[in-house]
């Protein structure tokens, strides 16, 4: 996490049973630098908090900026970045990174979430442009790793993209074992690492752990947890993005996806226990909007596209 002025702070710890509610609409902001930004509004509830504290979410920018540091993806990188362009309207993904940056430094939160994807490739002149725009705000951040942010051409979670690409990330990111965690005196924000649909043994064994504390937890996760009881994310994911041969969606992460291995099973298993911490579950990697319950009292929200400037606000309350 890289630290930055704190607008409000928390009171002591924690005790007795956890209750959580959310509910959310979208609407767009049509005036100021945030002219364009859809803002998806959620409310936690969190009992005995202070105080309302707010964050800001927001994931898949794919900005896919290149110049002669990287020369071998100059000609990837234009195609992306046009494809993006053309997807979101016409607006470039970097010009979308800064109005997105606009809105945040008017809404002024308690923290600011980026949960992967940011970057399209580890492409210097990406990574400054990320740098300087969140150097820029006044608030905390912490950034989680996507399936795109430090793949490099052929380099996709290889030996040498975690060696050569993911250091260049360091300026923006506490990234190590796959998790990062802020621990606040109500509350405890997870963020996960993407690693191919998969998730690290400390960020497994870090959600164990905090599944059986005292403390609700906020979960991010960039690739979306498969809901149990609720279709409409599967099926819609399957339109969009296609399905395997045995009718599998190829964005989740769930029995009827992208199956867990053992070690992502235990995390899943911590996440979603009924008698667990879990107040909310942030993700997306699947650029677009939705909202569904994963079990009886846990929701999971997932952003739309940041290159569509598209975000998520959630405002925990008591």
């Amino acid at each position: 996490m890289k630290a930055g002025r704190w607008k409000r702070g928390i009171g002591a710890v924690l005790t007795g049973i956890l209750a959580v509610s959310a509910a959310g609409c979208a609407f767009s902001r049509e005036s100021g630098a945030d002219q364009g930004v859809v803002v998806h509004e959620e409310t936690v509830v969190i009992p005995k908090l202070e105080e309302e504290f707010e964050i800001l979410f927001l994931a898949d920018t794919h900005i896919s900026l290149c110049d002669d540091r990287d020369p071998e993806l100059l000609e990837k990188a234009k195609a992306r970045y046009e494809g993006f362009r053309e997807e979101s309207g016409g607006t470039g993904a970097d010009e979308s990174f800064r109005e997105l940056m606009a809105y945040v430094k008017e809404e002024q939160p308690d923290l600011l979430i980026l949960g992967g994807d940011i970057v399209d490739s580890a492409m210097w002149a990406s990574i400054d442009l990320v740098q300087e725009q969140l150097e820029a705000l006044d608030v905390p951040w912490v950034y989680g790793m996507g399936n795109h942010d430090f793949e490099y051409g052929g380099e996709y979670y290889t030996e040498r993209a975690y060696a050569e690409y993911l250091p260049r990330l360091s300026g923006v990111s506490d990234t190590r074992d796959g998790f990062q965690v802020m621990e606040y005196d109500r509350f405890v924000v997870l963020v996960t690492d993407d690693q191919c649909n998969r998730i690290s043994e400390e960020a497994a064994e870090k959600m164990e752990q905090l599944s059986e504390g005292e403390k609700p937890v906020i979960v991010v996760t960039h690739v979306p947890v498969e809901p149990s009881g609720d279709d409409s994310l599967w099926e819609e994911t399957k339109k969009v993005w296609g399905e395997t041969e045995d009718g599998r969606s190829r964005v989740l992460l769930g029995p009827n996806s992208c199956r867990p291995d053992e070690t992502t099973q235990r995390f899943l298993d911590a996440v979603l226990r009924e008698d667990g911490r879990t107040a909310l579950v942030l993700a997306g990697h699947i650029h677009f909007y939705h909202r569904d319950d994963l079990t009886e009292n846990l929701v999971q929200v997932v952003t739309g596209a940041g290159f569509e400037r598209e975000i998520v606000k959630v405002t925990l309350t008591p």
